[in-house]
Protein backbone atom coordinates (compact mmCIF):
# COMPACT_ATOMS: atom_id res chain seq x y z
CA UNK A 1 0.00 0.00 0.00
CA UNK A 2 1.13 3.49 -1.02
CA UNK A 3 1.47 6.24 1.76
CA UNK A 4 -1.31 7.91 -0.89
CA UNK A 5 -3.30 5.08 0.03
CA UNK A 6 -2.63 4.63 3.67
CA UNK A 7 -3.69 8.25 4.42
CA UNK A 8 -7.02 8.29 2.30
CA UNK A 9 -7.76 4.60 4.13
CA UNK A 10 -7.20 6.59 7.49
CA UNK A 11 -8.93 9.50 6.81
CA UNK A 12 -12.23 7.67 5.55
CA UNK A 13 -11.96 5.49 8.64
CA UNK A 14 -11.93 8.90 10.67
CA UNK A 15 -14.63 10.47 9.07
CA UNK A 16 -16.73 6.95 9.56
CA UNK A 17 -15.58 6.51 13.28
CA UNK A 18 -14.26 2.99 12.21
CA UNK A 19 -11.32 1.36 13.63
CA UNK A 20 -8.92 -0.79 12.23
CA UNK A 21 -5.00 -2.32 12.64
CA UNK A 22 -3.37 -4.40 15.01
CA UNK A 23 -0.87 -2.14 16.05
CA UNK A 24 0.50 -2.35 19.84
CA UNK A 25 -1.97 -0.23 21.01
CA UNK A 26 0.90 3.04 21.40
CA UNK A 27 -1.19 4.98 19.08
CA UNK A 28 -3.25 4.88 15.82
CA UNK A 29 0.21 4.86 13.76
CA UNK A 30 1.25 2.09 16.00
CA UNK A 31 -0.37 -0.23 12.86
CA UNK A 32 1.99 1.67 9.95
CA UNK A 33 -0.58 4.74 9.84
CA UNK A 34 -3.62 3.01 10.54
CA UNK A 35 -5.53 4.29 13.77
CA UNK A 36 -5.25 0.97 16.38
CA UNK A 37 -8.34 2.57 18.34
CA UNK A 38 -10.87 5.78 18.23
CA UNK A 39 -10.84 8.36 20.80
CA UNK A 40 -6.69 8.47 21.62
CA UNK A 41 -5.90 12.31 22.49
CA UNK A 42 -3.00 13.25 20.78
CA UNK A 43 -0.37 15.17 23.24
CA UNK A 44 3.50 16.73 22.35
CA UNK A 45 4.75 13.91 23.97
CA UNK A 46 2.96 11.14 22.74
CA UNK A 47 4.42 8.55 20.80
CA UNK A 48 2.65 8.06 17.15
CA UNK A 49 5.18 5.53 16.22
CA UNK A 50 7.20 2.91 18.28
CA UNK A 51 10.36 2.66 16.13
CA UNK A 52 9.78 5.60 13.65
CA UNK A 53 12.52 7.84 14.76
CA UNK A 54 15.76 6.34 14.30
CA UNK A 55 14.48 3.34 15.49
CA UNK A 56 13.41 4.95 18.25
CA UNK A 57 10.09 6.35 19.59
CA UNK A 58 8.44 8.94 17.13
CA UNK A 59 6.69 11.81 19.22
CA UNK A 60 4.56 14.65 17.93
CA UNK A 61 7.25 16.88 19.37
CA UNK A 62 9.46 15.01 16.98
CA UNK A 63 7.17 14.97 13.96
CA UNK A 64 6.43 18.84 14.12
CA UNK A 65 10.69 19.33 14.55
CA UNK A 66 10.85 17.22 11.34
CA UNK A 67 8.05 19.72 9.48
CA UNK A 68 9.47 22.67 11.23
CA UNK A 69 13.22 21.36 9.76
CA UNK A 70 11.69 20.48 6.13
CA UNK A 71 10.20 24.11 5.57
CA UNK A 72 13.00 25.90 6.90
CA UNK A 73 15.25 23.56 4.72
CA UNK A 74 13.39 24.24 1.52
CA UNK A 75 9.95 23.46 1.79
CA UNK A 76 8.95 27.52 2.76
CA UNK A 77 10.03 27.72 -1.37
CA UNK A 78 9.41 24.68 -3.23
CA UNK A 79 6.08 23.91 -1.55
CA UNK A 80 4.35 26.95 -2.82
CA UNK A 81 5.61 26.15 -6.19
CA UNK A 82 4.37 23.05 -6.61
CA UNK A 83 7.53 21.92 -6.59
CA UNK A 84 8.24 19.96 -3.52
CA UNK A 85 11.92 17.96 -3.23
CA UNK A 86 11.73 14.52 -2.82
CA UNK A 87 13.07 15.22 0.78
CA UNK A 88 10.18 17.20 1.19
CA UNK A 89 7.25 14.72 -0.13
CA UNK A 90 8.67 11.91 1.95
CA UNK A 91 8.38 14.43 5.09
CA UNK A 92 4.91 15.50 4.15
CA UNK A 93 3.33 11.77 3.50
CA UNK A 94 5.07 10.24 6.36
CA UNK A 95 4.31 12.85 9.25
CA UNK A 96 0.60 13.36 8.30
CA UNK A 97 -0.10 9.60 8.71
CA UNK A 98 1.60 9.67 11.88
CA UNK A 99 -0.32 12.32 12.84
CA UNK A 100 -3.92 11.98 11.92
CA UNK A 101 -6.30 9.47 13.81
CA UNK A 102 -6.53 11.09 16.94
CA UNK A 103 -9.19 12.74 18.60
CA UNK A 104 -10.35 14.55 22.06
CA UNK A 105 -7.58 17.62 22.19
CA UNK A 106 -6.76 20.92 20.04
CA UNK A 107 -3.39 19.18 19.03
CA UNK A 108 -5.38 16.45 17.85
CA UNK A 109 -7.58 18.29 15.67
CA UNK A 110 -5.08 20.36 14.13
CA UNK A 111 -3.18 17.12 13.18
CA UNK A 112 -6.28 16.05 11.04
CA UNK A 113 -6.20 19.21 9.88
CA UNK A 114 -2.40 19.02 8.65
CA UNK A 115 -3.66 15.58 7.18
CA UNK A 116 -6.02 16.65 5.06
CA UNK A 117 -4.60 19.50 3.66
CA UNK A 118 -1.33 17.19 2.93
CA UNK A 119 -3.46 15.09 1.19
CA UNK A 120 -5.38 17.74 -0.84
CA UNK A 121 -1.84 19.21 -2.01
CA UNK A 122 -0.89 15.50 -3.03
CA UNK A 123 3.17 16.20 -2.58
CA UNK A 124 2.99 13.20 -4.64
CA UNK A 125 1.66 14.48 -7.65
CA UNK A 126 -0.11 16.42 -9.56
CA UNK A 127 0.46 19.16 -6.55
CA UNK A 128 -2.46 21.38 -5.79
CA UNK A 129 -0.78 24.13 -4.92
CA UNK A 130 -4.06 25.53 -3.70
CA UNK A 131 -3.25 23.72 -0.26
CA UNK A 132 0.33 24.83 0.09
CA UNK A 133 -0.88 28.07 2.33
CA UNK A 134 -3.84 26.19 4.22
CA UNK A 135 -1.17 23.14 4.99
CA UNK A 136 1.78 26.08 5.69
CA UNK A 137 -0.34 27.42 8.06
CA UNK A 138 -1.58 24.11 9.49
CA UNK A 139 2.39 23.15 10.15
CA UNK A 140 2.43 26.93 11.82
CA UNK A 141 -0.53 26.07 14.28
CA UNK A 142 1.53 22.74 14.67
CA UNK A 143 4.27 24.41 16.13
CA UNK A 144 2.46 26.76 18.02
CA UNK A 145 0.41 23.57 19.71
CA UNK A 146 4.17 22.09 20.53
CA UNK A 147 6.32 24.86 20.68
CA UNK A 148 9.52 22.28 21.97
CA UNK A 149 8.72 20.66 18.58
CA UNK A 150 9.06 23.78 16.75
CA UNK A 151 12.41 24.87 18.70
CA UNK A 152 14.19 21.36 18.31
CA UNK A 153 13.56 22.10 14.29
CA UNK A 154 14.96 24.83 14.39
CA UNK A 155 17.49 23.86 16.34
CA UNK A 156 18.69 20.93 13.76
CA UNK A 157 18.15 23.35 10.64
CA UNK A 158 20.53 25.54 12.50
CA UNK A 159 22.92 23.03 13.60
Amino acid sequence: MTIRHAIALVLSFAGSSMTAGCGSGIGPAAAGGIPASAGIVLKCHSVVDSTGYENGPLTADLAIASLTRMELASGAASIPRGRPTTADVSTLDIMAVELMGYSGSKLSDDAQAFAVAEENYNPDGPVDTSYARPMNGDIVTLERDCPAGMRLGRQWRAG
